[in-house]
């Protein structure tokens, strides 16, 4: 028995069974990605084996509190740690067979208590003779998981087996010839021009336009089908006539007596025209998958295998999840048997009424700004009647039952309520989350921690060795000089910034200085926020005057291949009319198409290159033709879309009208006349025009100052190279002093971190120019999430500065490196309206959080690499300054992992709780909170290896630190452009991965083998 207990209490069975389970989530979600999540589901995340690694995992960590040394007073927070995870087991536990949800649907002035189960059931009754056994399964269907459904049956003596055998994820409704079906007679009918395909079982009817048809109903209709005699007739009160297929000749036909209706012969009347097929005499329609391409209906099948006394029946039965399951009657050895799959019918103790539902826009956008529901709870049993607005992140909470805005109608007349019913479970798993939170805050804190311990272990290093560092400053200039651009520039300096001045309407409906505008189309068109020292301002106002002029100056960028030979350009640059032929044809318009055509995955750089290249001769198409220019507001409209130059509403007065369809034309020759008065004066009444007509809507003029000043400064893309350059320097000197006697002077690591220090502050005030123009947290898409680890990697080397300054000098390059790709063209820096789900403070606090956490576990794999390196440089056993400085930054990296860790965990949490006030449910296995898992479930093992016997040593550690970062890539990356998930980009289509992908794995993997190699070979630092 101690054998036992000392195996499931092992620290190398914990790590096993971190990897197991980062391992299989990681695999799952691939899984997902292709066959759906009932698949993931089936095989992965609801499997017995899987919920036994948690079971293992939950024994292991109770076991590991009942030792000793974890109950002393500086032990406490990792006995609160380890107790905080058994907790949350216990309470996904609960969640997972106890609570439940769903969707309830309601219509403006009805009331319900029933929902639909967000849980598909096949559900039956067998009936045989006076024996009756009904049961009821919750199934994961999929085609990996066909067989999910099993049940076997005992009635009336007898013994039956029930089975799913094949799975279809889209389905179309095929007749064929079945016993036991009904006549079934299939048309083509065309009314107006329209062409559809009918089939009519017998007793059933159905209108076409104007036009009902029926098959043997008792229900009179335009045509009437009926069987006599074998044969199939019609009566109608509509004058026929029959057309020759051939000849197209029409023939009266007599309507006195009822008429044959003959397989493809065409019968008319008026705009009516009906053709029948074909006829079964005894049909069933029958679910077959739909081909690749093809719409389908949408709906799932399941086919289930019935044995029973050596008689086996297959039945097909139809569902899905946002439907009731519809009964499918089948009969076998003397037994009736009905089955059903789909979601099933739940009922809550009261009703609520719907008694508004309300969706509000971003002006100019038919993108929901935010929607809600004002209800009302009826619970006549306790007397209670309470009126609510439901709306994102807002919920009713009532008996347990929790509602969440999630859905509307298309017609805006109905909701949908996700409805959730998980009290225990979630008080469970949030008492977990909170213990967890206070265990890593104390862990930080109490004395006898491993953190302290840590920070103790550097002051003693540093105390003993001596390091030289010499800083060198670099200063970078920006910015071109004019070439060959004045005869195309037209405006003044001051003319265009009066211009950039006007607000404009995005498509977002995002309502911004002109001057933002102009930047994200020079972006587009020349990839720089300037061009050849010519603003943007300037350049798009001089596109508009000399538009002519500007469709022959090279801006496209085309690289050297086929494209060249398309265009007929020899130079790097193209212009837009290089694009076109004599006759006006778009040069590129069949190479567009094909790339279109082509998945992403499959693209050839050829083809990425031209769509690139084609968004940029869009882009100043619609440029010069002004289609970009919304810049005149709807009076009395504050949520319609804002008017073009040239355009008009039925809302304006004649004068108004008159003034916005003219008034940019004459400004635009007032510029190019260079009548100084008239310009001022017409954009004076085009600002006059926006004030008036939208001053409720319009931001403050601080805001149109400041966002402007944020666009020409150009602030993280100057300070790129800044913290690179710096760092790299830094890191250089500090690299090349750990190998030389010499002492290091005091001044230079104070400049270093002065100088670092101040680009923060500079940094911070930036992050915050950027959240106070957009009214949101600076980290709600991918240029700015990139812009907030930025940011953290910066302050997580100024918290280690201290500890060493290469720290900070790592902070610095990766900091830098962090700001160049956040420029890269695939990153879009536009400020963005957000939807409704995003604006939560739990969501910002959860971002946060969670992104902070990748900047240290960044600085603890670049230390890593950077120690993997001067272990691979070693040649004697005992260097002891080299040893002394890779113990340091070993010790300082376990230290910034640690954070990381405690951040990434809570921040996983914490988006557990922002999902579960905005639809309901804390943990869903999206793709992203899964590889959130993923990355906790890998560095909890990296920091856990210390206790695993073959894996103490410090190269270990610092591989495994390495390597740990490719998951925190995965997650944060990897997701969005790579898996199908609510945190997709890509939606799951992946775009190629890009080739510096494979040489950094290459690089990392060289350096980690020789560094290993090297460490052997010495046999040193084994701890």
């Amino acid at each position: 028995m101690k054998k036992i207990i000392a195996f499931l209490s092992a620290p190398y069975l914990m790590g096993t069974l971190f990897l197991v389970l980062a391992a299989s989530m990681g695999i799952a979600t691939f899984v997902e990605n292709d066959f759906g999540t009932n698949a993931a589901k089936a095989l992965y995340y609801d499997s017995w084996w899987f919920e036994g690694i948690f079971v293992l995992l939950g024994i292991n960590m109770f076991l590991n509190l009942g030792k000793p040394y974890l109950w002393r007073k500086g032990k406490l927070p990792v006995l609160f740690f380890h107790m905080s995870f058994f907790i949350i087991i216990i309470g996904a536990a609960l969640t997972r067979y106890v609570g439940y949800e769903g969707m309830m649907h309601i219509r403006e002035g009805q009331a319900t208590n029933q929902f639909r189960s967000a849980k598909n059931y096949i559900a039956g009754t067998v009936r045989m003779g006076s024996d009756e056994v009904a049961f009821e399964q919750a199934v994961l269907m999929s085609e990996k998981s066909a067989d999910y459904f099993k049940e076997t049956v005992r009635v009336g003596g007898h013994k039956m087996m029930l089975k799913s055998v094949s799975f279809m994820k889209n389905t179309s409704m095929v007749p064929m010839e079945d016993p036991n079906g009904k006549p079934l007679v299939s048309m083509v009918v065309s009314v107006g021009g329209g062409r559809n395909n009918l089939m009519l079982f017998k007793g059933e009817h159905i209108q076409v336009g104007k036009y009902s048809v029926g098959f043997d109903v008792e229900k009179e209709c335009d045509f009437n089908i009926f069987l006599q005699d074998e044969q199939l007739y019609f009566t109608t009160t509509h004058p026929v006539f029959i057309t020759d297929m051939g000849t197209q000749e029409k023939t009266e036909v007599d309507l006195s007596a009822p008429q044959p209706f003959y397989s493809n012969v065409l019968y008319g009347t008026g705009d009516f025209f009906m053709v029948q097929t074909n006829y079964l005499e005894s049909a069933a329609l029958n679910a077959v998958p739909v081909k690749e391409g093809q719409q389908g209906s949408g709906m799932e099948a399941v086919v289930v295998r019935i044995d029973m006394d050596g008689l086996t029946k297959e039945v097909t039965l139809q569902g899905r999840g946002d439907l009731i399951g519809e009964d499918k009657v089948i009969e076998i050895g003397g037994a009736q048997v009905t089955l059903s799959y789909g979601s099933k019918l739940l009922t809550a103790p009261f009703s609520i009424r719907l008694n508004d539902f309300q969706l509000e826009r971003y002006p100019g956008s038919e993108s929901p700004s935010s929607f809600a529901s004002e209800v009302t709870l009826e619970d006549s049993e306790n007397g209670v009647v309470k009126h609510f607005r439901i709306f994102m992140n807002n919920i009713l909470n009532y008996k347990g039952y929790r509602f969440y805005q999630s859905s509307y109608d298309e017609d805006e007349l109905g909701t949908v309520l996700s409805v959730n019913n998980d009290l225990w479970g979630t008080l469970v798993t949030y008492l977990g989350y909170f213990l967890l939170t206070l265990s890593m805050i104390l862990s930080l804190m109490a004395s006898q921690s491993r953190f302290r311990q840590l920070g103790r272990r550097i002051t003693e290093i540093t105390n003993q060795k001596k390091v030289l560092i010499w800083v060198l400053l670099v200063g970078f200039s920006a910015g071109m000089q004019a070439q060959d651009l004045d005869a195309y520039i037209n405006v003044t300096q001051q003319q265009a910034e009066r211009f950039g001045n006007l607000w404009v309407q995005d498509n977002g409906g995002r309502i911004k200085p002109m001057n933002s505008l102009n930047g994200e189309i020079l972006r587009k068109l020349v990839k720089h926020n300037s061009y050849k020292g010519y603003s943007a301002d300037r350049v798009v106002l001089s596109i508009l005057t000399n538009t002519e002029a500007w469709k022959h100056v090279p801006l496209i960028t085309i690289k050297k291949g086929p494209m060249k030979g398309i265009i007929g350009n020899a130079g790097k640059k193209a212009s837009f009319s290089d694009f076109f032929g004599a006759t006006g044809n778009y040069k590129l318009h069949q190479q567009v198409e094909e790339a279109y055509r082509t998945k992403p995955a499959y693209r050839s750089k050829f083809q990425n290159e031209v769509i690139k290249v084609d968004e940029q001769v869009n882009v100043f198409y619609l440029v010069q033709s002004g289609k970009l220019l919304k810049m005149f507001p709807v009076p009395g409209d504050v949520n319609a879309t804002w008017l073009l130059p040239g355009q008009t509403a039925s809302s304006l007065t004649e004068g108004d009208s008159l003034f916005v369809r003219n008034v940019f034309s004459v400004y635009l020759q007032s510029l190019r006349e260079g009548n100084a008065a008239q310009m001022d004066t017409y954009i004076d009444g085009i600002s006059k025009f926006q004030t008036k007509f939208a001053a409720e809507i319009l931001p403050s003029n601080t805001v149109r100052k400041l966002e402007i000043l944020y666009n020409k400064t150009n602030l993280f893309l100057l300070m790129a190279p800044v913290l690179f350059g710096l760092g790299l320097l830094l890191l250089i000197f500090q690299f090349v002093f750990l190998f030389l006697p010499k002492k290091s002077p005091g001044y230079v690591n104070r400049t270093g971190v002065g100088l670092l220090g101040l680009f923060f502050v500079v940094y911070t005030a930036g992050m915050a120019l950027r959240w106070y123009i957009s009214g949101h947290a600076p980290w709600s898409n991918g240029y700015e999430s990139m812009l907030f680890i930025g940011w953290s990697i910066h302050l997580a080397g100024l918290v280690f500065s201290k500890k060493s300054p290469i720290a900070l000098s790592v902070a610095g390059v990766f900091a830098g490196i962090v700001l160049m790709v956040a420029h890269l063209s695939w990153m879009n820096p536009e400020i963005t309206n957000l939807v409704p789900v995003l604006k939560s403070y739990w969501l910002t606090i959860h971002v946060a959080v969670i992104v902070s956490s990748y900047g240290f576990l960044g600085l603890g794999a670049l230390m890593g690499f950077f120690n993997l390196i001067l272990i691979g440089l070693k040649k004697e056993s005992k260097e002891e300054k080299l040893d002394l400085s890779i113990v340091e930054l070993s010790s300082i990296m376990e230290m910034s992992l640690t954070v990381g860790l405690y951040m990434i965990t809570i921040g996983a949490f914490l988006g557990g709780v922002w999902a579960n006030e905005s639809w309901g449910r804390y943990w869903g296995w999206d793709p992203k909170e899964t590889w959130s898992l993923v990355t906790v479930m890998i560095y909890a093992f990296i920091l856990h290896m210390r206790f695993i016997p073959g894996l103490k040593s410090v190269v270990a550690f610092n591989v495994g630190a390495v390597v740990a970062f490719f998951s925190v890539i995965m997650t944060y990356l990897g997701v969005n452009y790579y898996l199908a998930g609510m945190h997709s980009y890509a939606k799951g289509d992946p775009v190629p991965i890009p080739d510096f992908v494979y040489y950094t794995v290459v690089t990392v993997f060289v350096v980690s083998a020789y560094a290993v190699y090297n460490a052997n070979r010495l046999k040193k630092f084994n701890t």
